[in-house]
């Protein structure tokens, strides 16, 4: 298969490594509603991962300048996005989400485009898919761009997909009361990303 597609799928690889606050925050839905609710969250990740691919591929150097020139713009809007979630999440009641009282399409829906907005407000993502691509010497593949973006596609999926599996199987070993306090631990630890990325921009 062409050597662009096995590129996509290295980026993919990397792309869904599950640190960060997204990470953070696909993990902690898993371990709270359950598989199908951390996996839709995931997948809304993923394509952020491939819309920031793209244009990265066809955008490489205008988008390296664009983002350098708002880098303090958008570390602010991801800063206050992740604080706000944060605190919210911390001030409401964890519920341990059963099939008989969980709306499945609404829920699904609404994890999914949650994935999808905080992923492409962290321009991180994008900066770290130009570094990978200068790695792999994607610049070159310019006729290759949807063998790229299927690489990326399926392997974060398949990557998040397992991560989800595994947190899902630990699951079963954990009582309400720890899944709760692990819950809050995860709203902290995404508030103090926020705060770090505000604190970035005005310490700099």
């Amino acid at each position: 298969m062409n050597i662009t597609f096995f590129k996509g799928v290295i980026t993919g690889l990397i792309l869904s490594l599950p640190f960060g606050p997204v990470g953070f925050y696909c993990m902690e839905k898993t371990l709270i509603g359950g598989k199908k609710e951390g996996y839709t969250t995931a997948i809304g990740m993923v394509a952020s991962d491939v819309i920031y691919g793209l244009l990265a591929f066809f955008f490489i150097n205008q988008a390296e300048v664009f983002i350098l020139k708002h880098e303090i713009f958008f570390k602010g809007l991801v800063g206050i996005c992740l604080i706000a979630l944060g605190i919210k999440k911390l001030n409401t009641d964890v519920i341990i989400k059963k099939p008989a009282n969980y709306d499945y399409n609404y829920g699904y829906i609404q994890n999914f485009f949650y994935g999808l907005l905080l992923s492409l407000l962290n321009v991180a993502g994008i900066v770290t898919i130009i570094f990978i691509y200068t790695l792999l010497s994607v610049v070159g593949d310019s006729d290759n761009y949807f063998l790229l973006a299927l690489g990326i596609g399926i392997s974060g999926s398949l990557s998040w997909f397992f991560t989800v599996q595994i947190i899902a199987y630990f699951k079963r070993f954990i009582n309400d009361e720890l899944l709760i306090k692990l819950s809050k631990i995860s709203s902290f630890i995404i508030l103090t990303f926020g705060i770090v990325s505000l604190g970035y921009i005005l310490f700099k």
